[in-house]
């Protein structure tokens, strides 16, 4: 669209150029004459030196036009430029807010936990199947990292444990994988009982305190943390909360549905509880 524009006044030059040259002839064959001829000639020449004039004045308004032009692409390329260098400072901005949230997070947790030696890694995978509830985090052996270990988010809400390690890598058993095992007990009541992952919850993400008795006090809305047994892991974590109880095939004990405080379906970072230390 712009070219035929640009020759319409390369024409326009043209003929400009043309008339310049008429109006010169004209100049130069008027010096020389006199009397009537000479005025013959000038009145002749008169609507020519006002064409020129007149075409002369178009002339600089579409150079200036084009100057115009090319300005406004120059201040247009400089105002993306610099578009682009906002929107990608604004996206480390975010980055990096995010990461100073997880960390503020994570010392809240800390400061008011027992004492925790924390790896920080990242998930890089999942499980393909609807059968497995583990993920694979980018730190291992090399790190201190070993099979039994505890994994929790940045809030301290316990997602896992390792379930085998490499050199560079560790595969994490989810809370809800069916064969997630740990001891746990109710914040309220107190009553113990063993954390179990169930198949069939799994689609849900949520898993059972087992083994209650009708007369256990556990009330739905009750936070579960962990419980140490064998002190092979830490006692206090957070696991999650009791959002329905049901009876057990025969009857004679119930379970309690939980629902883990860690966002199992979005997990991101996360750290490896490498040592621990609780009061006697």
């Amino acid at each position: 669209m712009k070219q035929p524009f640009r020759h319409k006044w390369i024409v326009i030059a043209t003929a400009a150029l043309s008339l310049s040259l008429l109006a010169a002839a004209l100049a130069l064959v008027l010096k020389g004459t006199a009397g009537p001829p000479r005025s013959l000639l000038e009145t002749a020449s008169r609507p020519f030196l006002r064409l020129f004039s007149a075409a002369s004045e178009q002339i600089r308004q579409v150079s200036d036009y084009f100057q115009g032009i090319d300005r406004l692409r120059e201040e247009n390329a400089a105002l993306r430029q610099e578009l682009e260098e906002r929107e990608k400072e604004a996206q480390a901005g975010l980055l990096a807010a995010a990461e100073n949230q997880r960390l503020r997070s994570l010392l809240d947790f800390t400061a008011v936990s027992q004492d925790l030696t924390l790896e920080p890694a990242w998930v890089i995978a999942r499980s393909p199947d609807n059968w497995q509830g583990t993920v694979t985090i980018d730190k291992g052996t090399s790190q201190g990292v070993r099979a039994g270990q505890c994994v929790i988010d940045a809030g301290g809400a316990l997602v896992g444990r390792v379930k085998e390690a490499g050199g560079s890598w560790a595969a994490v058993t989810l809370l809800c994988d069916g064969s997630f095992q740990m001891a746990g007990m109710a914040t309220s009541s107190g009553v113990l009982g063993p954390l179990e992952g169930d198949l069939s919850l799994l689609p849900q993400g949520k898993l059972k305190l087992t083994c209650l008795t009708k007369e256990d006090p556990v009330r739905a809305g009750e936070g579960v943390v962990t419980f140490a047994a064998q002190e092979s892991y830490p006692s206090g974590l957070v696991v999650g909360r009791v959002t329905a109880l049901e009876e057990d095939p025969g009857g004679l004990t119930r379970s309690a549905i939980l629902t883990p405080a860690a966002d199992l379906d979005n997990l991101g970072q996360v750290f490896v509880v490498t040592a621990f230390w609780e009061d006697q």
